[in-house]
């Protein structure tokens, strides 16, 4: 599909307790997960918010970098929140606003480390549901620049709609003021884990073709899959 006229706004934050492959329980994850609930029922009543959805960390499939960023910190953010505003320019106002900046300032006070950002959607296989629960993926990409990620995506984007199903899909690109240690970020959905695990653990394809466009290009993905929380209106 063509792209959103909608702007997007991205807050990631790391809490610290994403050691294993596998999110375990952690209360301090949880008392993140709900401060950041709360900055999204603010950000709500804004009219320049479309919708504001809370997303907590649930595993870190097969797919990540076999090298890291040069000096890169690993990708674990575990608690996202992903803002959908009616224009790219209102994501860059409700991203400079109160409700973002406090958030981000509080939790860097508490030693979190995080990343934000507001852009646009600059592709799309279709939008995300995010009215039905679901396993939902942000990938974090860094390139040498975002015409190369783009390219990349868009030559793999098929072996996901055909391996795993997948039917939907929005790259968001950070605005030319953000300062993120990524290009672009990959959302998308499926129903269940078992939709999409399976085929990053055991297709041979997926390392043959998907990883290997990667790594020829000198893109690096951090895929990390996540539950969506319940915010309560």
């Amino acid at each position: 599909m063509a792209p959103s006229r909608h702007g997007f706004v991205l807050l990631a934050v790391d809490s610290g307790t994403w050691r294993l492959p596998v999110a375990l329980p952690s209360r301090r994850r949880r008392a993140l997960a709900d401060r950041v609930a709360a900055t999204a029922r603010v950000l709500r009543r804004d009219p320049r918010v479309v919708r504001a959805d809370v997303f907590t960390a649930l595993v870190r499939p097969p797919g990540g970098p076999a090298r890291r960023r040069a000096g890169g910190r690993p990708a674990r953010y575990d608690v996202v929140v992903l803002v959908e505003t009616t224009s790219p320019t209102s994501a860059e106002g409700v991203a400079a606003g109160a409700a973002a900046t406090v958030l981000t300032r509080v939790v860097r006070s508490q030693g979190h480390t995080t990343a934000s950002f507001a852009g646009s959607n600059v592709r799309r296989i279709a939008p995300v549901d995010h009215e039905r629960p679901g396993v939902f993926l942000f990938n974090y990409f860094s390139a040498p620049d975002v015409a190369t990620n783009l390219a990349v995506w868009e030559h793999t984007a098929g072996w996901f709609e055909q391996e795993t199903g997948l039917d939907n899909s929005t790259v968001l690109e950070p605005g030319p003021a953000a300062q993120v240690p990524f290009t672009l970020v990959n959302h998308c959905r499926w129903d269940r884990l078992r939709d999409v695990l399976p085929s990053l653990a055991l297709k041979p394809s997926f390392r043959r073709f998907v990883l290997r466009a990667f790594a020829d290009r000198r893109v690096v993905p951090e895929p990390l899959l996540y539950r969506q929380a319940r915010v309560a209106r």
